[in-house]
């Protein structure tokens, strides 16, 4: 006993010294946090890597709207404005620019109208309508494009753009309006960070309090929360040593590692509260973690196996949480079974208060859950049938549910970012941009007339689509002339094709043109959509396409010679990623339905009855999911995590209640005295351990940034949904003919041990007592 002692003593000498390096990292990775809904994807996704090639030839799309009430094409300030972006030394670093461009519809109108061209100021703010002049024909925006550099200052970068704004322009910063990129990353930075900010106390007090009152004793409550603590802050310290920072969804790592490790330390508990309290302590601590510890590590297993799966997904987010997040479980599960029974020897818990103040010698068993077993022993074959059919029914449904990434599934309606797209799209025009790049090479035949012709039928065609913006390219662009009918056509095209070659510098400083190497010449024409609303953005891509393939036709092959097209831009990258969603949930839910499957026949012995026992798992997710797919509701990154999550973790109870059923059906044979054993033993536990991660976690649904929102409230759901399925489905099966399959094979004695026992509690009172 000295040497073990001595051995868990320096185990809490060694994590006290590892405590001030896990505070260290867990704080530094609170401190960091990017997120940018464009880069959860990388150049390897293919949607992804057509957007590059298009910002490599027309610059970055981070871009910056912002505008207010009175911002017009009139209004002088927005010179000085936009002169102060460009040149005040706040913007530049090392006196290289932070931006790639600003600029705004003022000075478009100006550019297009000033000098010797022939087209009016009118003319131009009508030509500019749709794409930086609103519909009232004057309200307009200045669009800063970030690059590289001033992207990873954003949040500084936008401070100053409205101060700036404020100074020179007289605009209060409640009165500004400000979308795009940029706003979209750092308005979920903020928002992931204050959720974390606000959350985290209230939850982790509604965590410890159940606990308390769940294991009615405060110093088990203390051990069980601060290594809960304790594996929250190595689980965050692991993100910073690994060089990585926090992101939207990693937000919710801390509290779902944190109400994990209090079930692990609720169930191991609770083993050490079974016990004989007439034993010595340090003897129930041996025997509680040496009945307690393989379905820990069964479960931490197989919940690390869920949460991994989502590292197939092609998201960095979802990544980065599969990965950090099993890692944690891991982790979680080594602080338990290590430093729970250290602490515990040092500072062992007294016997459990009662609701009335008094000790307990021993825990009291409930006859509630006697009551439950005879309820279920009569009715298995009918609770089997109806939860079979109802998982099929629910994963039926649940094929048919969609995904959705756009900026309104992840705020609330009323949250400000929201209120600004809706201002911006309704005083300025639609915000998602679509861009159609045609790609001239030197042996495409088409003449500078013949390329803005093409262009201007594109954006004629296009301009049917009700879902899009006026198009606008270089042929929006171009001035009026002077009569030519009277000249004979290729005197015509002699004098246009000079005109636009002319105008040709004027487009490229535009980004309207790209001219290349070897004569290749890049002509952009941008549409839009809008961000809010019910648009389907798949049904809107395949129109677009349509029309550039409609209008292609019209062209004789020798005409298309040297002749590309490609559509890229904000709006293909998000329907994209929607897509991508979807397949990653499938992905990821497949992978972890199959190892841990192949984990449940190697624990059950057999096949078969590792796949009886999973379908109480698959019971919550098709569910949960079925509804979904049922009300038609798009599900968004966080909702889409926590199918694999949810197996992983509605595995745990089921581990936990076959293992005592195993053992008791190992001694009595019996399989109806073995659930009954099980329900006892492991029911209170399987509810203590539900309520306290349920509700710690449900504290996060009051969060203003919708995905963490849904995933709490999800993981909640699902959480209530395994405990219905393991303490009712899962004795169910176990009681019906099926269950014959999810028992170690007993001896021919033993087997008529249970028959016997069955044919003793049918048999009537009067044979009873012949």
């Amino acid at each position: 006993m000295n040497v073990h002692r001595q051995r868990l003593r320096l185990l809490l000498g060694y994590t006290l010294l590892a405590l001030p390096l896990v505070v260290w990292g867990a704080t530094r990775a609170l401190d960091s946090n990017n997120n940018s809904p464009i880069d959860w994807v990388t150049s390897e996704f293919a949607p992804r890597r057509d957007y590059d090639k298009h910002c490599e030839l027309f610059g970055p799309g981070d871009t910056l709207m912002l505008s207010w009430q009175g911002c017009t094409v009139e209004n002088a300030p927005l010179d000085r404005l936009v002169q102060v972006l460009r040149t005040a030394k706040v913007f530049y670093q090392d006196d290289q620019w932070l931006f790639h461009k600003v600029t705004s519809g003022r000075e478009a109108a100006l550019s297009l109208s000033g000098g010797d061209s022939t087209i009016t100021y009118q003319d131009a703010k009508r030509r500019l309508s749709g794409y930086l002049v609103g519909p009232d024909g004057s309200t307009t925006a200045v669009i800063v494009t970030f690059n590289a550099q001033g992207l990873a200052q954003r949040k500084r970068l936008v401070d100053l753009i409205t101060k700036a704004t404020e100074e020179f322009c007289g605009v209060r910063n409640d009165e500004m309006h400000l979308s795009g990129p940029v706003i979209d990353g750092l308005s979920v930075d903020n928002s992931s960070q204050a959720t974390l900010s606000k959350f985290a106390g209230p939850s982790a007090v509604v965590i410890f309090l159940l606990c308390w009152l769940n294991l009615r004793s405060i110093r088990a409550a203390l051990v069980v929360f601060g290594l809960a603590m304790l594996s929250q802050g190595a689980t965050l310290a692991l993100v910073y040593y690994a060089g990585d920072s926090m992101n939207a969804l990693l937000i919710v790592l801390p509290p779902l590692i944190q109400v994990l490790a209090v079930a692990g330390g609720v169930h191991l508990t609770n083993y050490y509260f079974d016990l004989d309290q007439s034993t010595a302590s340090k003897r129930r601590i041996a025997t509680a973690i040496e009945h307690g510890w393989l379905p820990c590590v069964l479960s931490a297993g197989t919940t690390a196996i869920g949460m991994a799966s989502l590292m197939s997904s092609q998201l960095q987010p979802i990544r980065a949480f599969g990965g950090y997040s099993a890692a944690g479980v891991l982790l979680t599960v080594g602080i338990l079974l290590g430093l729970l029974p250290a602490c515990y020897f040092f500072w062992p818990p007294g016997a459990r208060q009662q609701s009335g103040g008094k000790r307990s010698a021993a825990p009291t068993r409930s006859s509630t859950w006697q009551v439950w077993a005879s309820v279920l022993s009569r009715g298995n074959l009918a609770i089997t049938a109806a939860g079979v059919v109802l998982t099929l029914v629910g994963a039926w449904y649940a094929s048919q549910i969609t995904t959705s990434v756009r900026i309104e599934t992840m705020f609330a309606s009323q949250h400000r970012v929201i209120e600004d797209y809706a201002w911006l799209e309704s005083h300025v025009g639609p915000l998602v941009p679509l861009e159609v790049t045609l790609t001239f090479e030197e042996t495409s035949p088409l003449t500078y007339r013949d390329k803005l012709a093409l262009l201007w039928n594109l954006g004629k065609q296009l301009g049917t689509d009700q879902e899009l913006s006026p198009a606008f390219s270089a042929a929006n662009c171009f001035p009026p002339i002077v009569d030519l009918s009277a000249q004979p056509l290729p005197v015509q095209n002699q004098i246009i094709d000079q005109i636009i070659a002319q105008e040709l510098p004027h487009y490229e400083s535009m980004g309207l043109v790209k001219r290349g190497d070897q004569s290749v010449e890049h002509w952009r024409l941008t549409t839009r959509t809008t961000a809010l609303g019910s648009a389907d953005y798949g049904e809107t891509l395949a129109h677009v396409d349509a029309i550039v393939d409609e209008v292609l036709a019209d062209y004789s092959p020798d005409l298309r010679q040297g002749l590309s097209t490609n559509t890229t831009g904000i709006m293909p990258l998000v329907h994209a990623i929607q897509g991508q969603l979807l397949a990653d949930l499938l992905h990821s839910f497949t992978a972890a339905l199959l190892l841990i499957t192949v984990v449940m026949t190697l624990v059950q012995s057999g096949v078969l009855a590792g796949l009886i026992a999973m379908l109480p798992n698959l019971f919550p997710i098709a569910i949960y999911f079925g509804v979904l797919g049922w009300r038609g509701d798009p599900i968004d990154i966080g909702v889409v995590m926590t199918a694999s999550v949810a197996l992983g973790i509605a595995v745990d109870d089921t581990f936990h209640f076959l293992t005592f059923f195993q053992r008791a059906y190992a001694k009595h044979a019996s399989r109806d005295r073995a659930v009954r054993h099980a329900l006892e033993h492991c029911g209170p536990a399987m509810i203590q351990t539900s309520v306290s991660c349920g509700l710690g976690l449900l504290v996060f649904a009051l969060s203003d940034f919708l995905p963490t929102s849904r995933f709490a409230t999800s993981m909640a759901m699902l959480l209530g949904l395994a405990l219905a399925g393991d303490l009712v489905l899962l004795p169910a099966l176990l009681l019906s003919p099926l269950g014959r399959l999810c028992t170690a094979t007993p001896t021919s004695a033993s087997s008529k041990a249970e028959d016997s026992g069955k044919l003793a509690a049918k048999a009537s009172p009067a044979s009873a007592a012949a």
